[in-house]
């Protein structure tokens, strides 16, 4: 079993994508960045988890290109 956290960046489609740090403050937010495109964002209210995927599973995922303002089925 392996375990996953997926992000998919909205704007290229990239899988490339990490919370490089958190905003200081009264309400703490993740700073979400595609490292392909550049494109930043503070996301609240909101936490990250993981889950556990089998390898193939996580292949597929892996070869899955999200698209532009379109959603994945």
């Amino acid at each position: 079993m392996e375990y996953v956290s997926v992000i998919f960046c909205r704007r290229c489609g990239s899988r490339y994508v990490e919370v490089p740090e958190w905003s200081e403050g009264g309400a703490k937010k993740a700073v979400i960045r595609c490292r392909s495109c550049g494109t930043q964002e503070e996301i609240s209210n909101f936490t990250l988890g993981r889950c556990g995927v089998t390898r193939t599973e996580l292949q597929k995922a892996r070869d899955t290109r999200a698209l532009k303002d379109r959603y994945e089925k």
